[in-house]
């Protein structure tokens, strides 16, 4: 678990005092027990020999309530500061994994469903290991030790062979349980991954399967894992009842042993008649406690599953930031009214062993100019896109604003451009709550200005709510044409003087696209726009086009220079526009 150090360690030592408290208290909860079935055993058999008094066993009964009621106080701190300790940590584990995930979903390397799957199932797991594996498992050797100790002063004999039987619990089954159960522990957390995977792309696509009628294809496809993962769980959950008929039998052998050596001792005069039982019932709350370090042992292999995804996932953090990390976070010193965006010999891989998306890119846009970003899908336009943002670092070159590097002001990039991408999401809260996510200052005037500037103020003004109407999930209270609408209002709240468009009318009609593209231009006439298309529709309004092949800028001009002089921009234009060509 060396290798895993940074997820584990670093919370030991933070919270080594809670820790601590812990294991007191669990030590506690556990010598509390075995006191109360001692004095309880001890009192049953003072009591079945008719004492001649109530106050030879009345010490025995004060303490058969003092333990019962110490072991449920014990057990509750410790259950209210082990949960504490472990929400601390989750709360810190998930912040950090937060952090890992925002960089990387920008690179777009994973699916939906594995950062499902590392936010819930794998934390979770990683809450267990603390919660269900070490803690219990460090209290199970300490237990072992001090009871092998307290037996030593009794007989050194009898503490050596309870001690060989306390082993076989403690450390031989459970070191036999990861030992056959290994691979098929990991198995069934990869498989169940997998699942998280299939569930969250099939749900994603659930009209697309519904439309095209093959519904049935997925739940079979569903269905076929769900029994594989059943099938698993089944025999994992047979062997833990062998398991566990193991460990009882071990435990019985445990008993009948200590009742023969009692009564060996007594017989001997070695020991008192009445401390027979009281050693017996011990051996339950004993067991109680060592038991279960077998399964705790045995889910190890699912734990290194899900280190092994959360450290890849931060080793893809460390190559996205390596760059990042060796520039220096300075605050933007230019005017926040008028910015030129510079980019210079910019070049862009995601990884060492992968080639060039981007091959040395150079152009420069003053404040309010408009340019387009055209080229099909994987010419480079997105990532373009990201590197203007300061999403990602350059392998080579430079983006500037105002002279400053935007991966050095990255903190102030917000304030400088906003972005309108083709899905942008609306939360399941009210119109109001979505607008103001651009800007939590902004007046109700200046919401209401804005929407009046996309012509969505009286629609949504008419709603029975007005602007409180919620707009359900991914906002699909309005029609796509609409949603692009309240996005762009939002981006006009952010008052940046750079919007970029990340291909805003995709999968509109052209009436609606028409429409959409006239607002846009309307709204943002004064703005800087960088705007990535994959189609020529609303070119005449760009000031420059730079036309992307494989990363490399192929065609550059104004629409007026290329639609005269490049038969190929020609050719594509004739295609948006088929009646202007006839």
């Amino acid at each position: 678990m060396m290798k895993y150090k940074s997820w584990i360690w670093p919370y030991f030592k933070t919270y080594k005092y809670r820790i601590f408290s812990i294991l007191l208290l669990s030590m506690l909860t556990i010598g509390s027990a075995c006191a109360l079935m001692f004095t309880s055993g001890y009192l049953i058999s003072a009591s079945s020999l008719r004492p001649e008094t109530i106050l030879l066993v009345y010490v025995p009964i004060v303490l058969v309530r003092t333990f019962g009621l110490s072991r449920a106080a014990f057990r509750y701190a410790e259950r209210l500061v082990s949960h504490d300790f472990i929400l601390r940590i989750l709360a810190k584990m998930r912040t950090r994994l937060y952090h890992l995930i925002e960089p990387l979903i920008a690179t777009s390397r994973y699916q939906t469903g594995d950062v499902l799957g590392v936010l819930a199932e794998d934390i979770e797991s990683l809450q267990d290991l603390f919660l269900r594996t070490i803690l219990p498992t460090i209290s199970a050797v300490i237990l072992y030790v001090i009871s092998i100790v307290a037996l030593g002063f009794f007989s050194l004999k009898f503490a050596c062979l309870i001690a060989i039987y306390l082993f076989l619990l403690v450390v031989v089954m459970p070191l036999f349980s990861l030992w056959h159960m290994k691979a098929a522990n990991q198995r069934y957390k990869s498989s169940k991954t997998q699942l998280y995977a299939k569930v969250t792309d099939g749900f994603l696509g659930v009209a697309d399967w519904v439309l095209s009628g093959q519904q049935q294809s997925f739940f079979h496809s569903y269905n076929k894992t769900e029994n594989e993962l059943d099938g698993m769980d089944r025999k994992l959950k047979l062997w833990t009842y062998y398991r566990e008929l193991f460990g009882q039998l071990v435990v019985a052998g445990l008993i009948v042993t200590m009742i023969w050596f009692g009564a060996s001792l007594f017989a001997d005069k070695e020991l008192a008649g009445v401390f027979i039982a009281a050693f017996i019932l011990v051996v339950f709350p004993l067991s109680e406690a060592l038991l279960p370090v077998s399964n705790a042992v045995e889910k190890i292999p699912q734990f290194e599953e899900s280190l092994n995804r959360v450290q890849a996932m931060e080793k893809n953090w460390e190559d996205v930031n390596e760059k990042k990390k060796h520039t220096l976070s300075l605050p933007y010193k230019g005017s926040w009214n008028s910015v030129r965006l510079k980019v210079e010999h910019v070049s862009f891989r995601y990884s060492n062993e992968e080639e060039l998306v981007i091959h040395d890119l150079s152009f420069q846009v003053e404040q309010g100019k408009k340019i387009a970003i055209l080229g099909k899908s994987g010419a480079g336009k997105s990532t373009l896109l990201k590197l203007l943002q300061g999403s990602l670092v350059p392998t080579e070159g430079t983006v500037q604003l105002n002279g400053q590097s935007v991966a050095e002001v990255r903190e102030d990039v917000p304030k400088l451009i906003s972005v309108l991408n083709q899905n942008p999401y609306l939360f399941n809260t009210s119109v109001a709550n979505n607008l103001l996510l651009a800007n939590e200052e902004a007046t109700k005037e200046e919401v209401i200005e804005a929407m009046k500037q996309v012509n969505m103020h009286s629609l949504v003004e008419g709603l029975h709510q007005g602007y409180q109407t919620p707009m359900l999930e991914t906002g699909q209270r309005f029609s796509g044409g609409e949603r692009q609408r309240i996005a762009l209002a939002r981006v006009l709240l952010q008052h940046t003087p750079i919007v970029m468009l990340d291909e805003p009318t995709a999968g509109l009609d052209a009436i609606t696209e028409k429409r959409l593209l006239s607002t846009i231009f309307e709204t943002l006439q004064d703005k800087t726009l960088i705007w990535v298309t994959h189609n020529l529709v609303g070119m005449e309004k760009m000031d420059e086009i730079l036309f992307l092949q494989d990363g490399k800028i192929a065609i550059r001009g104004t629409h007026d220079e290329l639609l005269a002089t490049n038969s190929h921009y020609q050719k594509l234009y004739e295609l948006d526009h088929p009646a202007k060509s006839l």
